[in-house]
């Protein structure tokens, strides 16, 4: 069924014009609309927690001034001068004018000072009553006199030599605000502004935060930021009303009059006057697509004639454009069809040694799928442009699909090709992606294949080799590029094998053919085993597959987060049947792409109940590249708070070891195996850099597994670095049964 064409009603191109400056300005206004309330509203935030931030130094100040004043009365009543003064007060009014206030004892705040014997009457005949009741214990009184705020402090002073009795009493009389300011810098609070809430001659007893007052400091940049923002935006709505204006005069000159013209003079050329062209228009116009308009209706009759001619080019382009890569302007697969054909035609019977390499960009997918599709066609485009220009000259490189490239070589040994390839990896390797914004490095495993032209039979199958060993080079521990050799066409569990395939595909589906074997892990300083690691097999027609033939099917096909699931839920079926001992522990491997997955909390939280009986971690291979490492976290932060244990897995064989360690919340770190061989090597820098990197993570804090633990020289090595636990054949190997 056909829909009816949506038919609009044709405007001119000022009126378009005005539109869209009306849009154009609505726009501008409701966002700095947003903006100016979105400063005002910051700017009453900022206000309120300068209040909050001034009130707390306020509090502060005041509890600082407290325990001043408890110091102050405390060594006034402890001066043997005072005790003098209080049993033979002769001269006192001395004491009280010069030696009390000059004396070291009180700090400068203090105005004056007064003593009272036991009864509260003063010593002296200058000093005044008692403010006050006496009491054994100090207080204060606060009072405004003359516009300022005073404190009185009364400090009881005990009688040395009968106890629980007073000798008498002293009275400080404090200047409250410098008293304060001595105690407290004020940042957020005006100083000057500190007073207390009282009237001219009232006295109070009550806590002095209760009764102070103060102001904010004012924030004059902020202020004069304000002001300034808001005066920009009015400007540049000026100056967009201005820019508007001339965009609609502009679009009459340049477009809309000299389109009313070539559309007039084209009505003039339908009505059939001979002879007649845009020539008569006049001056040309200033607009470059409308001049090429009047030259084209011009040129139009010209062009019929050449037409013909110009068809075999066209021709020529279209060929090229069916055998050119329209992404990335590379060879396509038809052309590299086309070409493989005339070379086995050309190559057959003759001496001729041929080559085929095929380059695959790892990880691709998680980096389309993170970035979007558009960075990952910038990545192809970059990676084909790495490669092109590191091929020697006249190689000629392809695109078969997706993240593939391919070329072809003649009559080259395998030592050149290898040096091709090496420098193809390096080229890649050192290729800036970072103005893309990808943080993770992007790198190509290559796998080639060679023969002879003598064997017909094996240049057909080049390509499929080439295949195989692209997998194998892409296999963790291997060094990015390999060469197919006879042992991967012999290999029982070979790589891109259709039983092995049809495995993997079984249990994910049905988890039928899925087996699980545990290995010990041994706590290093008891020689007893802490928890088993979960490890995957897949028997088929009573052969047992290996890791080593799953994983690379499992990566290639990007099931990673499928195979995690399906062997989670054979570990739930051995731990509901008590296969795992109650008391120990057991580990999963989780994948990168498992761990970001939405499903992945739903998945393990059928483990909860086994956390009170078991101890339960999430091995997290680092050899898989995470690209969601916030999501990630999130999700390892929440496992961790129900209970389980995250272990970063073969790590220093991956992308960031220490990158994951420092973003991802981590309890266990286990050494890969590369690392740990590295110990009896005679490289005694790499093995340096492995201790130098076991006593950071120990020092820091973590928990340290190290793997392929198989002969004792590596176990001791290990308990010397400090290493908790260890894991190898040494120590124990995988077993169906626990």
């Amino acid at each position: 069924m056909r829909f009816p064409r949506l038919s609009l009603f044709p405007l001119s191109v000022k009126t378009y014009g005005i539109v869209f400056i009306v849009l154009a300005t609505l726009i501008f206004g409701f966002a700095s609309r947003l903006m100016l309330d979105k400063i005002h509203s910051t700017w009453a935030e900022i206000e309120k927690n300068a209040q909050r931030a001034a009130s707390s130094e306020v509090r502060q100040g005041l509890h600082n001034l407290n325990m001043e004043f408890e110091l102050a009365g405390h060594a006034l009543a402890d001066w043997d001068e005072t005790r003098q003064q209080l049993s033979d007060p002769g001269y006192y009014d001395y004491w009280r004018n010069n030696r009390a206030l000059q004396g070291g004892i009180l700090p400068g705040y203090v105005k004056s000072v007064a003593l009272y014997n036991r009864q509260g009457h003063p010593l002296g005949a200058l000093s005044p009553g008692m403010p006050g009741t006496a009491t054994d214990q100090p207080h204060i009184k606060a009072t405004r006199l003359g516009g300022r705020d005073f404190i009185y402090l009364m400090q009881p002073i005990q009688d040395m030599e009968v106890r629980n009795q007073l000798s008498g009493y002293a009275i400080l009389k404090i200047d409250f605000q410098p008293a304060l300011l001595s105690t407290q810098h004020f940042r957020y609070a005006d100083a000057a502004s500190i007073v207390l809430s009282l009237h001219e001659g009232e006295s109070i007893h009550a806590d002095l935060a209760e009764r102070v007052l103060f102001k904010v400091q004012p924030n004059d940049e902020m202020a004069a930021l304000l002001k300034f923002l808001t005066n920009y935006q009015y400007q540049i709505a000026i100056v967009i009303l201005l820019l508007s204006f001339a965009f609609y005069e502009v679009l009459s000159v340049l477009l809309a009059k000299p389109l009313l013209r070539l559309s007039q003079h084209i009505d003039t050329l339908r009505e059939g006057y001979d002879g007649l062209t845009l020539e008569s228009l006049g001056s040309d116009f200033s607009v470059l697509e409308l001049e090429k308009v009047r030259n084209s209706l011009n040129d139009y009759q010209r062009e019929l004639e050449v037409m013909h001619s110009s068809l075999d080019q066209k021709n020529t382009e279209l060929w090229t454009m069916a055998h050119r890569d329209p992404l990335t302007g590379v060879s396509n697969r038809r052309s590299f069809d086309e070409d493989w054909k005339m070379l086995l035609s050309v190559a057959s019977g003759h001496r001729v040694t041929v080559s085929v390499m095929l380059f695959d960009c790892d990880h691709f997918k998680p980096i389309n799928d993170t970035y979007g599709h558009h960075i990952g066609d910038l990545v192809l485009k970059m990676i084909a442009q790495a490669l092109q220009a590191t091929l020697r000259s006249g190689d000629r490189l392809y695109r078969l699909g997706g993240d593939e490239f391919a070329t072809m070589f003649l009559d080259s040994d395998i030592s050149q090709i290898e040096e091709v390839a090496k420098r193809c990896v390096e080229a890649v390797d050192q290729f800036d992606f970072s103005e893309l914004g990808i943080k993770e490095p992007i790198r190509i495993s290559i796998g080639f294949s060679h023969a002879d032209g003598n064997h017909a039979e094996n240049l057909v199958t080049l390509q499929k080799q080439a295949d195989v060993a692209m997998y194998y080079a892409k296999r963790p521990g291997h060094n990015k590029i390999a060469l197919y050799t006879e042992d991967m066409a012999q290999d029982g569990n070979a790589l891109l094998s259709n039983q092995v395939t049809s495995a993997v595909f079984e249990a994910i589906s049905s988890g039928a053919c899925l087996e699980m074997h545990y290995q010990p892990v041994v706590c290093l300083s008891t020689q007893k085993i802490d928890y088993y690691e979960a490890l995957v097999r897949i028997r088929r027609n009573r052969e047992l597959i290996m890791p080593g033939a799953i994983f690379p099917v499992v990566e290639g096909r990007r099931l990673e987060a499928e195979m995690d699931f399906a062997v989670m839920a054979k570990i739930l079926e051995n731990l509901r049947s008590g296969m795992i001992p109650s008391g120990s522990g057991l580990s999963v491997n989780i994948s990168g792409p498992a761990i970001t997955h939405p499903l992945i909390r739903e998945k393990l939280a059928a483990f909860e109940p086994f956390l009170r009986d078991y101890t339960l971690v999430l091995e997290i291979t680092e050899t898989a590249l995470i690209t969601q490492l916030q999501q990630a976290s999130a999700n390892l932060n929440q496992l961790r708070a129900q209970g389980f244990k995250v272990a970063l897995d073969d790590f220093g064989s991956g992308y960031s070891s220490l990158g994951y360690l420092a973003n991802m919340p981590v309890d266990i770190v286990k050494f890969d195996i590369s690392l740990i061989s590295s110990l009896e090597q005679d490289d005694k820098r790499q093995g340096d850099i492995v201790e130098g990197l076991a006593m950071m993570i120990r020092k820091a804090g973590y928990k340290m597994v190290a793997e392929g633990l198989e002969t004792r020289q590596r176990l001791e090595k290990a308990e010397r670095l400090g290493f908790s636990h260890g894991q190898g054949y040494f120590l124990g190997r995988p077993s169906q049964r626990v």
